[in-house]
């Protein structure tokens, strides 16, 4: 009888650290409230490797005048909704990004920076991720602020997030 008791306690004990799971940025995007799914401005995190604990996202509703959210999202949930003026994102994203268009997801993304930072000798520790799409027409982009395993900052690398292509990349000299 004490083994059922522990047995469901531990099933029962697992399941936030399942919510907890780190998640690429298209799986966090299928999870993000029906809402927004088609007015994603931008979406970021920090610390990933290649997945991070927190994806931002910069998004609007459904309606073209509703405002933009920030919204902070966590192994697939939503910690926080928050109405934002969207001054930076309305001057810097004017249209939401084409998430059809998106073939490369994070995890994708963090492998080419990392085969960069082999072909020039050294470890990618971590990165920042931002993926925006600058215009209805354009391809959406990823940005990755590549750091070392000690934390030191090598550079910033963009690619398509179409095909992966590296559009710039201030961060290692050497092509794989």
């Amino acid at each position: 009888m004490k083994s059922v008791i522990l047995s469901i306690a531990l099933v029962l004990t697992s399941f936030p650290l399942l919510a907890q799971e780190r998640m690429s940025a298209m799986a966090t995007l299928q999870a993000l409230p029906v809402k927004y799914q088609n007015g994603v401005f931008k979406v970021s995190a920090d610390n990933a490797k290649p997945n991070p604990d927190t994806w931002y996202i910069v998004a609007r509703g459904n309606a073209d005048d509703s405002p933009f959210h920030n919204i902070t999202m966590s192994g697939g949930q939503v910690v926080s909704d928050k109405i934002t003026l969207g001054l930076r994102e309305i001057f810097t994203a004017p249209s939401p990004i084409s998430l059809g268009r998106v073939q490369i997801d994070s995890p994708a993304a963090y492998a080419i920076a990392e085969r960069y930072a082999q072909a020039n000798g050294k470890s990618l520790g971590g990165v920042s991720f931002a993926l925006e799409q600058k215009g209805s027409d354009a391809a959406p982009i990823w940005s990755i602020w590549c750091y070392g395993v000690e934390g030191s900052y090598y550079g910033l690398m963009q690619l398509l997030a179409t095909d992966g292509t590296v559009v710039s990349n201030d961060a290692f000299a050497n092509r794989p």
